[in-house]
């Protein structure tokens, strides 16, 4: 099953997303889970990162709750809300609407 993980970072977050940065991408590297997209939410400034998202292939949703309270970014209190939700692909990881970007 697919899980969508919406994971928004507190106000004064930058400096634990920092802190925990290369832990939490070492945690992504071993991760057994697999990780079908995952990556920041950016500010309109586009550089600021307010947060991150991931889509999970897991069982259920345990296994999506687990996956993310094991990330090193959630366990050192970086996040002010994290939102666990069923998600279905219907693009199947492909562009499905509006043009193609080269």
């Amino acid at each position: 099953m697919l899980f969508l993980i919406h994971c928004t970072d507190r106000a004064d977050g930058a400096p634990i997303r920092a802190a925990a940065y290369d832990d939490h991408r070492a945690w992504l590297r071993a991760s057994p889970v697999d990780i079908r997209l995952a990556g920041p939410i950016l500010a309109d400034d586009g550089e600021t990162r307010v947060g991150s998202v991931f889509v999970v292939e897991v069982p259920d949703r345990a296994a999506a709750e687990a996956f993310s309270a094991g990330d090193p970014f959630t366990r050192a209190g970086l996040f002010e809300r994290v939102i666990v939700s069923r998600f279905l692909d219907i693009t199947r990881g492909k562009p499905a609407f509006g043009a193609t970007t080269p």
